[in-house]
């Protein structure tokens, strides 16, 4: 009944992978689109969903380090 809702490394590298593959499609739509309202507006969506990759990438990091002194 319980269960654990902490987040595991491996959810993390799976949302990573999916914001990654989201960040390559949305620059090339920013490269090939011709019109500047969407290059602005994709440009600004790359910006803030490379900012969540980060988040995500020192979560993993935190979690290991807590997993390490857990142990200790």
């Amino acid at each position: 009944m319980g269960k654990n809702k902490r987040s595991t490394p491996a959810k993390l590298i799976l949302f990573c992978v999916f914001f990654t593959i989201s960040v390559i499609f949305q620059s090339l739509v920013v490269i090939s689109s011709p019109y500047m309202f969407v290059k602005v507006l994709n440009l600004i969506t790359v910006i803030l969903v490379s900012a969540v990759i980060g988040a995500f990438i020192r979560e993993i990091f935190v979690l290991k380090e807590s997993e390490k002194y857990q142990s200790e």
